[in-house]
């Protein structure tokens, strides 16, 4: 009788596979039920091994119990892609495996891999597109439909230049040839639009993937993709290696965006995943973005990437003018200065709709005691707790931990407290103070937790007439609202003064970003940019309106600073209870790189939120001009930590090309 040995991946935080027996032959990527410890868990067989090296100890090697499905997980193509995604970000593989399992899958239950039996048949409804291509879209259509096999393409559109409309005719070339399509997009709240327009252009059912459905929902499509059922899946950084049959295409929608990087647990990129899943499959892949990343124009100037320009917006308008409004002499009402509510009203009474855009959700960011100024924080986290007025609560915007509101100073014991600063239940406040008969939509966080509520929204925000709405990220990506010609800025100076190394190609992003809601049908559509720093250079620069001229700036400065992406970054986070636990692991990583040539070490250095969740965090930054060799230190400091005491005592992680670069 053979038996046959198996290395096969556990989601735990242990960078290690396990070795099991079984007398059946079993693929790779099939999910198998093994005993481990005296729990009975889901793994899935990572590969055949020959010869095992516990062979011969009695007990050593346990059997597999089950084998829990006819079908593998993933075709070869995604199980190679999940190996590098292990391997470059340095992440135990059965969590990275678990990432891109559904939910459903992950524990032992009655739910199969299998196949569902009613196909999607696809048909392209011709009405939907009664009308003429730009000459720039029509092009970009061209130039793109040529590619075969693996090549990255930067599709670079002005705001309200049409990309949607670009991916729509790719999917279509796709569809003909019988080949599916992955749509990603950065925030969950861009689904809904993008799906009423696949909609009415597709006869045929289009998948939907995030985090927001229900288990059984995104198993079914996960079930759906694999077998063929459908041909078009739209979803966020979790459906990037959905394993759809017969992919033709992947399009990374607002690929600059930083929501496609994951922060917590498994940190990755899947931007950078999907480019990697297009390279092993032999698949083209196109980056979409109105401002593309550096990333992406460094490997356009390489010429790795083929880039194609749309430079005009649709309807042929100009871009909105970009105004700095100088705030330091003007008094505030939540935020608002008086000469911007002046202009709004004058928008709001030629029927048109304003924008607001401020990054912090809550009514005050700071809820002070007005006697001895107490300072209400979180006790788990190094930040100040945060007034929602919708919930009477102080809530903790890390840790998401809610506190009665403090009817007495628990210092000195006075019922005198101040709110300071603003975010945008406070600024819904008093836009409705200021516009009483207008309607006023606030998009944040809090106004979207419902099913259906973004839609609802969105198609509150189509239907009315005059509206102000006021909203955070979510409302300054992608979104197309026709009837908005003003753009009102107000927290801009955060990203101009930031510490981040990365900050001027952030804050330039997200500044274009907000405009490009303005004026899609007005020529005298403007943005107002309320500022402190009326005369930053940088600022001035920005607010021409010329992404590309500032991107090639920035580019210019990194590369003679040597920083990504010129360079290559990590940083070895580490956290725990004590602050001393932290730095004694990582002053002894530095310690042991310190003789290494080829690298730059800075730190420990405390994290700019220092403490969260009841931990202290510190971080190490490691810098190389190559990544083959950054990775080798990093397998290197891997197998040293295993023999260290300090590290048993924390929590460590790598974070493999951070975005918070402090």
């Amino acid at each position: 009788m053979n038996i046959f040995y198996y290395d096969v991946a556990v989601s735990l935080p242990l960078r290690q596979c396990f070795t099991y027996s079984s007398e059946l032959k079993i693929k790779k990527g099939t999910r198998v039920s093994i005993p481990f410890g005296n729990r009975l868990l889901v793994g899935v067989i990572n590969k055949n091994i020959q010869k095992p090296q516990l062979l011969g100890k009695i007990g050593a090697i346990k059997e597999i119990i089950s084998i829990m499905d006819a079908y593998p997980l993933f075709e070869k193509s995604i199980f190679n892609s999940i190996l590098w995604a292990s391997d470059y970000y340095h992440h135990p593989i059965g969590e990275v495996f678990n990432t891109f399992i559904p939910t459903q899958l992950r524990k032992i239950n009655n739910n199969k891999i299998e196949p569902i039996e009613k196909i999607s048949e696809y048909s392209i409804n011709e009405e939907d597109k009664k009308f003429n291509l730009t000459k720039d879209q029509n092009k970009a259509v061209k130039e793109l439909s040529k590619a075969k096999g693996f090549l990255p393409s930067l599709l670079y559109g002005v705001t309200g230049s049409g990309k949607t409309e670009v991916y729509l005719r790719l999917a279509e070339d796709c569809i003909r040839k019988n080949k599916a399509v992955l749509i990603l997009v950065p925030e969950i709240n861009l689904t809904p639009q993008l799906l009423s327009r696949f909609e009415d252009r597709f006869d045929g059912e289009i998948g939907l993937y995030h985090s927001r459905q229900t288990p059984s929902k995104r198993l079914k499509i996960w079930l759906k993709a694999k077998f063929g059922n459908i041909k078009i899946i739209i979803g966020t950084r979790s459906a990037v290696l959905m394993p759809l049959k017969d992919i033709g295409l992947i399009i990374i929608d607002e690929e600059h965006d930083q929501s496609f990087r994951q922060s917590e647990g498994f940190k990755f990129s899947a931007r950078d995943l999907g480019i990697k899943r297009s390279q092993l499959q032999d698949i083209p892949i196109v980056l979409g973005s109105a401002t593309p990343s550096l990333q992406s124009l460094k490997l356009v100037g390489e010429k790795k990437f083929k880039k194609v320009d749309i430079l005009s917006r649709v309807d042929g308008r100009k871009p909105p003018k970009l105004i700095a409004l100088d705030i330091n002499n003007s008094p505030l009402i939540g935020g608002l200065a008086m000469e911007t509510i002046s202009v709004m009203q004058n928008v709001i009474n030629k029927g048109e709709q304003v924008l607001v855009f401020i990054n912090r959700r809550g009514f005050a960011p700071l809820y002070q005691c007005g006697s001895c100024g107490w300072v209400a924080e979180c006790k788990s986290c190094d930040t100040n707790l945060v007034f929602h007025q919708s919930r009477n609560r102080l809530i903790c915007h890390r840790c998401e931990s809610a506190y009665a509101v403090n009817k007495c100073c628990p210092v000195c014991n006075e019922d005198e407290f101040h709110f300071h600063g603003a975010g945008t239940e406070r600024v819904e406040e008093v836009l409705e103070s200021s516009f009483p008969k207008t309607s006023i939509i606030r998009v944040d966080h809090d106004s979207t937790k419902k099913v259906g509520a973004m839609e609802a929204i969105v198609k509150k925000i189509h239907s009315s007439e005059a509206a102000i709405l006021v909203g955070t990220q979510m409302l300054a990506k992608g979104h197309d609202f026709p009837k908005v010609t003003l753009s009102v800025i107000l927290n801009a100076d955060n990203g101009l003064i930031s510490p981040e190394i990365n900050a001027l190609e952030k804050i330039s992003q997200l500044l274009i970003q907000v405009s490009g809601r303005a004026g899609r049908n007005n020529n005298l559509a403007k943005v107002i940019i309320q500022t402190r720093y009326p005369d930053d250079i940088n600022l001035n620069k920005i607010k021409t309106g010329n992404y590309m001229n500032f991107a090639k700036q920035c580019l210019d400065n990194n590369m003679k600073m040597n920083l990504p992406p010129y360079s290559t970054l990590c940083l070895l986070r580490s956290s725990s209870p004590t602050q001393k636990s932290n730095l004694d692991f990582l002053e002894k990583a530095v310690l042991t790189l310190s003789n290494r040539r080829g690298i730059n070490i800075i730190g420990p250095l405390p994290s700019l939120i220092s403490k969260s969740k009841g931990n202290y965090r510190h971080h190490i930054y490691i810098q190389s001009s190559k990544k083959t060799f950054l990775n080798k230190v990093l397998k290197f400091l891997t197998v040293e930590f295993d023999k260290w005491p300090e590290s048993k005592k924390v929590k460590w992680a790598f974070d493999i090309d951070p975005i918070d670069i402090n």
